[in-house]
């Protein structure tokens, strides 16, 4: 996967953290949602971006994906619990592994550029599940670990989310898939500044950019 590699750190445990409450408090839960076509790229591939996501994934798919899933936890050493959508679509309940049902959550799903995303700071201050498609999960999970510490910081994030995403453009989600899934190397098209697709590298830029210097609390440690 061509993911980065996020290295360990050389500091003692809590070296870097802020000694202080946080700021903002984020109550929702974020929710991968797993198309069946993601498969497409191969089990082992798919199952190693769900698992940078965190160690219990909390995960919104059909009983196609979930049994992937559920088959090769173990070899990505994920806890994985999944989302039951209601028949309104505006609420949810997780259903554990080990077999219990939570309350029932409000559910709030954004797609790719979804023009809700300029609530998102707000949204995540709510104790609601809130669905994420696999193109953008990285940058939505990042801004979510600044926001309790920097809410300026996230916004700005927030804002170049909002300024990039709409410019990405089918053809470039297809690059930035092939580029996720090892299929082309990002250097290759990327380094060609007269012909490469500016709106893709800006995207993958701050994805990037995002995706290494924010990473969960399980990859701190």
């Amino acid at each position: 996967m061509s993911m980065p590699e996020q290295l360990p750190p050389q500091c003692p445990p809590d070296a870097h953290k802020v000694m202080r409450e946080p700021e903002n408090n984020v109550k929702a839960l974020l929710c991968i949602c797993v198309p069946d076509s993601e498969l497409d790229n191969g089990e082992g591939q798919v199952m190693d971006i769900i698992s940078r996501m965190g160690k219990k994934p909390l995960i919104l798919c059909s009983d196609k994906v979930r049994e992937v899933i559920d088959k090769r936890a173990h070899d990505f050493e994920i806890e994985p619990d999944y989302l039951e959508v209601h028949a309104d679509q505006q609420h949810a309940s997780i259903h554990y592994a080990d077999k219990s049902i939570s309350e029932t959550f409000d559910y709030v799903q954004l797609g790719f550029a979804d023009p809700k995303y300029k609530e998102y700071l707000e949204l995540l201050q709510q104790k609601i599940v809130i669905g994420l498609d696999m193109m953008t999960m990285f940058i939505a999970r990042s801004i979510s670990t600044v926001l309790p510490w920097d809410k300026l910081l996230a916004n700005t994030f927030l804002s170049q989310y909002l300024k990039a995403a709409p410019q990405v453009t089918e053809e470039d989600k297809k690059l930035l898939g092939d580029i996720r899934y090892d299929r082309v190397n990002s250097f290759d098209v990327f380094d060609d500044k007269e012909h490469r697709s500016e709106s893709a590298y800006q995207y993958l830029r701050l994805e990037r950019k995002l995706f290494l210097q924010y990473p969960t609390e399980d990859e701190q440690h």
